[in-house]
């Protein structure tokens, strides 16, 4: 059971860079509103890829802060990510002429 947990950390882990890879391309390339809407999903995902790394520390030592640290991280996330795709929301509503 433990070689499926570290698997799937492995893969999050291996997906999470990727996704910053390819975002970081978008956001050298993009411009303007689109290049906002980029940035804050860049932070978010690096924000949870570093709660994904902490979480793999979880029980070493002092549990009760790692789990603090990781539950903030991806509140964080959350937090860019929605902003994020407001962001690009209002990209799609200016295109559509929406407004």
């Amino acid at each position: 059971m433990e070689k499926i947990f570290l698997s799937v950390n492995a893969i999050t882990i291996i997906s999470l860079l990727l996704a910053i890879i390819f975002t970081a391309g978008i956001v050298w390339r993009v411009e303007k509103k689109l290049d906002i809407s980029y940035k804050f999903f860049l932070t978010a995902i690096i924000l949870l890829l570093a709660a994904e790394i902490l979480d793999l520390y979880y029980g070493i030592d002092n549990q009760i802060k790692i789990a603090l640290i990781v539950k903030s991280l991806r509140m964080f996330f959350a937090l860019f990510f929605l902003t994020g795709v407001l962001f690009m929301r209002n990209i799609v509503r200016e295109m559509d002429g929406e407004k």
